[in-house]
């Protein structure tokens, strides 16, 4: 009896707080439907966001097959969550990393190329999603098909300028490489942060075995050089995400750091 009166205090104790009660209930649940390539709606209506990873949304190249890729892992299947007491988006949404047994569906969405990172990672996964995607681009899988430009790399990122970002913002910036023999048409390709921060490049092509340093402030554009224009920083100190799409608005590559 003492026992049943502690589990009753507890449940309602996490229900006036308005702290998740699914630890308290079970451990797995089943999922009854799958939304889209990164969500998925469990037995008691939860709906849960993967942790980690962003799907094309509705309308966007491989969203059909990315949400096909997650119901062939988890509907109507058993799922743990972890962690137990899943952090909620705006949407209400629980986030959490979602297991099948073995399977970690959130790096197999990766690892198919349905899915690209996105931050917050745990420290525990990052090596393992971070794998899953670099093997995924490397193999031109799912949404990483069609990325031209596959020699076109980040290899160097500098957020924090000396002193004041604000009052430095030259001293912001990441350095773009041509790795290929032939030159990259850079033209109409965008880079953008997580917040949609975006740059257009205008007329551009990088030539073979060469790099273009990109400095968030105001210039003038030469060849090895060029400016973002903008009057604030636009990479986060502490960490962020650099996204490369093509003319075509299909995504090159996906960096975080």
């Amino acid at each position: 009896m003492a026992g049943n009166l502690v589990k009753c205090s507890v449940l309602v104790f996490l229900l006036l707080t308005g702290l998740p009660v699914l630890a308290a209930q079970k451990d797995t649940f089943t999922v009854i439907r799958v939304i889209d390539g990164d969500t998925c709606v469990l037995e008691n209506e939860e709906r849960v966001r993967y942790l980690g990873i962003n799907a094309p949304e509705q309308g966007d190249p491989y969203f059909n097959e990315a949400t096909q890729a997650n119901s062939d892992l988890v509907a109507h299947k058993e799922v743990q969550l972890e962690p137990q007491d899943p952090s909620r988006d705006r949407d209400d949404r629980l986030l959490a990393y979602v297991f099948v047994n073995e399977v970690f569906v959130n790096e197999e969405l990766l690892r198919l190329g349905y899915a690209h990172i996105q931050r917050p990672l745990a420290a525990k996964y990052r090596d393992r999603l971070l794998k899953a995607q670099k093997a995924a681009w490397q193999e031109a899988l799912g949404i990483w098909a069609r990325a031209v430009g596959r020699n076109v790399a980040i290899v160097e990122i500098h957020p924090d300028a000396e002193g004041n970002d604000w009052q430095n913002l030259y001293d912001e910036y990441i350095v773009i490489e041509n790795r290929d023999n032939a030159p990259v048409d850079l033209t109409g390709w965008t880079v953008s942060d997580e917040a949609n921060h975006r740059y257009l490049f205008p007329s551009f092509v990088l030539k073979a075995k060469t790099a273009v340093t990109l400095r968030t402030g105001v210039g003038r554009n030469i060849e090895s050089e060029i400016f973002w224009g903008s009057r604030s920083p636009i990479w986060n100190n502490d960490g962020d995400t650099i996204f490369m799409r093509d003319s075509e608005g299909q995504l090159a590559l996906s960096l975080i750091y």
